[in-house]
């Protein structure tokens, strides 16, 4: 076979398997966490010295997941208003870490203070919502409930309908989610993860994510684990997590107490019982514990038709904030990055 019979099986094996449907390959983006890192590692300044590099490094970022992974649908999810209470209800520390102010920025370039550094975080979301608002992407806010319950519960209802749900994120919390048509993509380590993907870097099948990350605790959500058992010592324990088979909290504490006599560590996991019991409910994002209001409102917000490609806007907002030496040739991303989005848009307004 000669390099161009091999191209062309190429070509008609991505003609075949692409998306034919708009629903077929919904790419579900985790809005702040790819904002706070874009934010935090984006030196791009305006022509009149403004950091915008909030604003380009999402663009950039959204925009080379999709010319890489092709969905046919992007839905872009941020935290509503309050959206921590409910787990702050369970545990008051919830997230205190991210109450104190540092820095975001991990480059020098002007003198700034904790407070400018807030402003322009302000002002450059605000903006985003804008340039989004003009492409042809979805964008889910939902007061009272975070980003990751939004995103949990929509790969939830279409996990019987879409061949493919890619979940774009750093957060650990959605491996839980990962099954045989949910996956995640951490742009980080530039890493797709599915059930193998989960099981050979942690030894633990995603059903039983959740319990894992209850006695490790995650430290960027302010969740401390349990002391003295870490992830080697988990996995001595508890075996059997590496199956399908989901182990709950009662399977635990039932098998801890059989075996308390011969490995003293047990002891340890039931005298943890309610740091446990109280990060199996932080951290257990297919509770959904969202009311019939809230999941109405996403259902219809996912059930509208997707936005079409606004060339006109988006470049009129380009321009005024004199983005052009950050974002060169913009007409060219447009086409190449979003040309695709748009057509399957077209579908959602038969």
């Amino acid at each position: 076979m000669n390099k161009y019979q091999r191209l062309f099986k190429e070509l008609q094996k991505e003609k075949e398997t692409s998306p034919k449907d708009a629903n077929d390959h919904i790419m579900v983006f985790d809005g702040l966490n790819t904002f706070i890192r874009s934010f935090g590692a984006t030196p791009a300044y305006n022509e009149d010295g403004d950091h915008i590099g909030g604003i380009t490094g999402f663009l950039y970022s959204v925009g080379k997941t999709v010319r890489d992974f092709k969905p046919s649908r992007c839905v872009i999810a941020f935290d509503g208003r309050g959206g921590n209470t409910k787990r702050k209800k369970i545990y008051k520390d919830y997230k205190a870490n991210r109450a104190n102010k540092t820095k975001l920025r991990r480059f020098d370039h002007h003198d700034s203070t904790i407070e400018n550094e807030q402003q322009s975080m302000k002002h450059q979301f605000s903006r985003l919502v804008s340039y989004l608002d003009n492409l042809p992407v979805t964008f889910l806010s939902m007061d009272g409930i975070e980003a990751d319950d939004t995103i949990a519960y929509i790969a939830q209802m279409y996990n019987d309908t879409c061949k493919k749900i890619t979940i774009v994120s750093t957060d650990r919390d959605f491996y839980q989610l990962v099954d045989d048509r949910i996956q995640v993509w951490s742009p980080i380590k530039k890493k797709m993860y599915d059930t193998q993907a989960v099981i050979d870097e942690f030894g633990v099948h995603p059903n039983n994510m959740v319990l894992y990350r209850s006695f490790t605790g995650d430290k960027s959500d302010n969740i401390p684990g349990v002391s003295g058992i870490g992830p080697k010592t988990i996995l001595k324990l508890i075996p059997e997590i590496v199956n399908e088979q989901q182990v709950t909290l009662e399977d635990l504490f039932k098998k801890s107490n059989q075996l308390l006599t011969e490995v003293k560590q047990y002891q340890r996991i039931l005298d943890s019982h309610e740091i446990l019991e109280k990060n199996w409910l932080l951290m257990n994002i297919k509770l959904l514990d969202i009311s019939a209001n809230t999941s109405s409102k996403i259902r219809g917000i996912m059930e509208q038709p997707v936005n079409g490609l606004n060339r006109t806007e988006f470049q009129r907002l380009f321009y005024e904030d004199k983005m052009w030496a950050v974002m060169k040739n913009l007409p060219d991303w447009l086409t190449r990055t979003w040309l695709s989005l748009d057509a399957f848009s077209k579908q959602t307004h038969k």
